[in-house]
């Protein structure tokens, strides 16, 4: 589910090509490897971001200067196009594992997988909570980054608008883990209220109850028209609000991913 209809496009978030390799991947994922990029003690560490053009996340990866590599998964449809692929328990590994393979080939050695951050936009979290559900995905994931990414269905009666449990019961869990320190995550939320589902912001009221904090009012200008309006951290598990109902205020969480990816701590991506 996404308030954001496919139609509306990411193609017009371009900016100038980094420099890199581009491989593609199984799935039609496309692997990024930033010119300068090198293996850390023999590990590769892994940005999986779903839902977002190349055009915008790579420069951001570069912009935020992790020593990572990217592979992006695109599919055109609402959350259900990426829940699909990644029914198969077996995809969210085989795409960690072609990544290490493909960047071995071109370094001509023995390499490992690192760290491996999984980041979405909008209708992506539907792949992310799928990869949840495996157990051992779960545990080879270090961190997750939502940007205005997670909606949800209700349970029972529409007008008392509580989140469907056993949609959220993966998020919750990692939740709990980034609170208490042994994963991070980071969530952020528009103000848009989409018709039928729980929106954004009461996803993120959910993971905040279920983390034991207490969210702070703020008001920061995050330039672009991007104004935040609270925030919420225990541990490693951060909620960003920001204000905005609209299509285009959805858009800059895509925008300012990399403002948003900089938030993790430095150990997580690691070897910058």
């Amino acid at each position: 589910m996404s308030i954001l209809h496919s139609w509306l496009g990411l193609a017009f978030l371009t900016c100038v090509p980094p420099d890199g390799e581009r491989i593609d991947m199984a799935e039609d994922a496309k692997l990024f490897i930033p010119s300068g990029w090198h293996s850390r003690e023999g590990k590769v560490d892994i940005l999986l971001h779903l839902h977002g053009t190349p055009t915008v996340t790579e420069p951001a990866l570069v912009t935020v200067g992790w020593n990572a590599v990217l592979v992006s998964f695109n599919r055109n449809g609402l959350s259900a196009a990426y829940s699909k692929p990644f029914t198969d328990p077996t995809l969210f590994p085989r795409l960690i594992d072609e990544t290490v393979k493909a960047v071995a080939a071109r370094r001509s050695a023995a390499l490992n997988v690192g760290n491996v951050v999984v980041s979405s936009f909008s209708a992506g979290f539907g792949g992310v909570r799928e990869m949840l559900k495996t157990p051992a995905s779960f545990d080879r994931i270090d961190a997750i980054v939502l940007a205005d990414s997670l909606y949800c269905g209700y349970a029972g009666d529409p007008i008392e608008k509580r989140v469907d449990p056993d949609l959220m019961n993966g998020f919750e869990r990692y939740a709990r883990e980034a609170a208490e320190g042994r994963k991070a995550m980071i969530v952020t939320h528009s103000a848009q209220v989409p018709p039928g589902y729980g929106s954004t912001t009461e996803t993120a009221d959910d993971l905040i109850k279920v983390a034991a904090v207490t969210p702070e009012m703020v008001d920061i200008d995050w330039g672009d028209s991007l104004r935040q309006t609270r925030r919420a951290a225990k541990g490693r598990f951060q909620v960003l609000g920001f204000s905005g109902e609209g299509p285009e205020d959805h858009m800059r969480h895509l925008r300012r991913i990399a403002e948003v990816w900089r938030r993790l701590p430095d150990s997580i991506p690691g070897g910058r």
